[in-house]
């Protein structure tokens, strides 16, 4: 999405700051513009320059997320001015955005007349400064989703807290997340319709032989409401917390904890609220993310901004409106035990001075998984082929695997670490559903049910030739349902101009575009759309549908598969208190969000992971407290 530069902005990317005129910079005075590329496409800028100084620096269009690429647009331009070079370093999480305005800013003082040389003198680094030290009710390490709901809690009781982020912004994971938080039984969900074959799923489950007693006790409560809603002649989706716990459970091959499970779909729904109180809303229809399994994903609004900007901006606001601390390019690295607790943390900030800060009640790490540490989750998985550093990963960078670290080197239990997940995903998504999507190989047939879980669509696109497919939708989602925009908040016209999506008004014309075959094309839509009114099975055996696709425009990115999602992670009992190599509780550690393991078993279900971290920060905040 390109933005106007709206005034808040402007504000913020507009820099006029006293500088050190260099005499040997002879430019042209006067203001120049400048485009580079970002992650998403274009960065314009224009500079103002005296005749030997950068004066000031404004962003006047970008397509980048909001959220994710603010640092970049807040830091970098201040820091050209300040060092009078563009030699300085790209932020943390947004490198794409950085080089794009980096390059901008170049084209601009090229146009005034400057060199290369001139331009890119070297910076002297920052030296370290002396020791930090701190003293909160409770540390938080990690300012994600899971970080910033557990710090609100903790201000709700009263406390005082000091959260510790590595990199520049806070968000973590969490803001590029796909915009979806499994909830079961909401009156949002309610406005949703169910075909027949949701029923067999249903079925399909119920019939399972229950593994553990938990089990046996959601199909016998889930074949009563079953039976209550086939009695009552109902064609709205059929969910209960229940059924919710069933899948997560069954699909997670029976190796998530039933007590856990437990309290994440009982939870789920509160989660909701939760973020409503904090200023956020949710979109008025019920999806189903990928992966998901089943029509029980809401989305966000976009009230904060794009992508996953409304599951952590919220709790931010609060945390900073509520005396909260939130240190930004800190770096956790060692957790601090006495006397067999542990009272803080120690770290150093990006300029290398060292921090210790220390903790009155307890610290609760929530630093996210290992998707973007090579070594680790090529020293953990058993399940796929290959997890090396040719094989990409969704994640922002910061989800490294430290808070896993640390809490192993004070005899933390890990569980699960072997269950890594991959996800369909591309250069461009246009929604975080599936209900509306078909995946379509390089010949232009379908090749696996849409609705399946994440790790069986993941090895069915690895298997197809050149280890891709396109994902293609319809009219009716891309406009009907999302109104022209993709859900991360971009336009979605951005994605074709970009060259990351085909649009064509006809299926014929999509074939071309995508260089499949049309007749292939045609008859596996003609046969979707069949299997959306119920006139045939799915041959593919897909159960969630939603419209035909019968409605142009058709639209087609291409998608691969990701490094995703960590399973595994730091033992947990109910409380969010993290268990040792024995299983007894270590005092003063707690732990929630994807540092954690035993939650989602050996596959998450899409749009369990928002639910997860809002709840479980929920409880770590309320019980450190305690």
């Amino acid at each position: 999405m390109k933005h106007v530069i709206s005034l808040l902005l402007c504000v913020a990317l507009l820099f006029t700051m006293p500088v050190c005129a260099l005499a040997d910079m002879n430019l042209a005075a006067g203001t120049y513009e400048g485009t580079g590329t970002g992650f998403q496409g274009p960065i314009k800028v224009s500079v103002t320059v005296s005749d030997s100084a950068i004066e000031s620096i404004n962003v006047l269009e970008h397509s980048e997320t909001d959220g994710i690429s603010d640092p970049a647009f807040e830091k970098i331009p201040a820091a050209i001015i300040e060092h009078q070079s563009i030699a300085v370093d790209a932020i943390a999480g947004c490198t794409y955005s950085s080089q794009g305005l980096l390059d901008a800013v170049k084209a601009a003082l090229l146009s005034a007349g400057a060199t290369e040389e001139m331009i890119s003198r070297p910076i002297a680094a920052q030296s370290a400064g002396e020791l930090e030290t701190q003293t909160a009710d409770v540390v938080i390490i990690g300012a994600g989703g899971a970080g910033l709901t557990a710090a609100v809690e903790v201000l709700r009781a009263g406390g005082s807290v000091l959260v510790v982020e590595k990199m520049a912004a806070v968000g973590g994971n969490t803001i590029a997340a796909g915009s979806a938080l499994n909830a079961a039984g909401t009156e949002i969900q309610k406005t949703g319709t169910m075909a027949a074959s949701g029923v067999e799923a249903i079925e399909e489950k119920l019939a399972l032989e229950p593994r553990s007693e938990a089990m046996q006790r959601w199909q016998a409560s889930i074949r009563k409401d079953l039976d209550a809603y086939l009695a009552s002649g109902s064609n709205q989706v059929f969910d209960t917390p229940d059924l919710h716990k069933l899948q997560t459970y069954v699909d997670g091959d029976y190796v998530g904890k039933p007590e856990l499970i437990e309290i994440l779909c009982d939870h789920a729904p509160q989660a909701l609220t939760f973020l409503e109180e904090l200023g956020m809303s949710w979109r008025p229809q019920i999806t189903t993310a990928v992966g998901a399994t089943w029509s029980r994903s809401h989305q966000p609004a976009n009230v904060f901004g794009g992508a996953g900007s409304d599951f952590v901006l919220p709790q931010y606001e609060f945390v900073k409106a509520h005396g909260g601390v939130v240190a930004l390019e800190h770096k956790a690295e060692e957790l601090i035990m006495e006397d067999g607790r542990v009272v803080g943390v120690k770290g150093f900030t990006s300029n290398g001075t060292p921090f210790e800060y220390r903790a009155n009640k307890g610290v609760i790490l929530a630093t996210g998984g290992f998707s973007a540490n090579v070594e680790m989750r090529m020293r953990y998985n058993k399940y796929w082929a290959n997890l090396d550093e040719t094989v990409p990963t969704s994640n922002q960078p910061c989800a490294t695997g430290d808070g896993i670290v640390m809490a192993e080197a004070i005899g933390a239990s890990l569980y699960g670490m072997e269950w890594i997940q991959m996800v369909p995903t591309g250069d461009a998504s246009l929604n975080a559903s599936i209900a509306n999507e078909m995946y379509i190989n390089a010949q232009g047939n379908r090749f696996v049910a849409e609705d399946e879980r994440r790790d069986v669509l993941s090895g069915a696109i690895l298997a197809q030739p050149g280890s891709f497919c396109w994902k293609v939708s319809s009219a009716y989602q891309a406009w009907d349902i999302q109104g022209g925009y993709d859900y991360k908040g971009n336009a979605i016209e951005s994605h074709v101009q970009n060259g990351k999506a085909v649009v064509a008004d006809t299926l014929d014309d999509l074939a071309a575009a995508m260089g499949v075959d049309a007749a292939n094309l045609k008859a596996v839509a003609e046969a979707f759309d069949k299997a959306v009114t119920g006139e045939v099975p799915d041959a593919l055996g897909r159960k969630v549908f939603e419209y035909k696709m019968d409605k142009g425009p058709y639209y087609a990115t291409k998608s691969y598969a990701k490094v995703h999602h960590t399973m595994g992670g730091v033992e947990i009992n109910a409380n969010c208190e993290v268990l040792d190599t024995q299983g007894n509780v270590i005092p003063g550690i707690y732990a929630c969000g994807e540092v954690t393991g035993g939650i989602h078993g050996a596959n998450r279900l899409g749009g369990n992971a928002i639910a997860d971290i809002i709840v479980f920060g929920q409880i770590a905040g309320q019980n450190v407290m305690k």
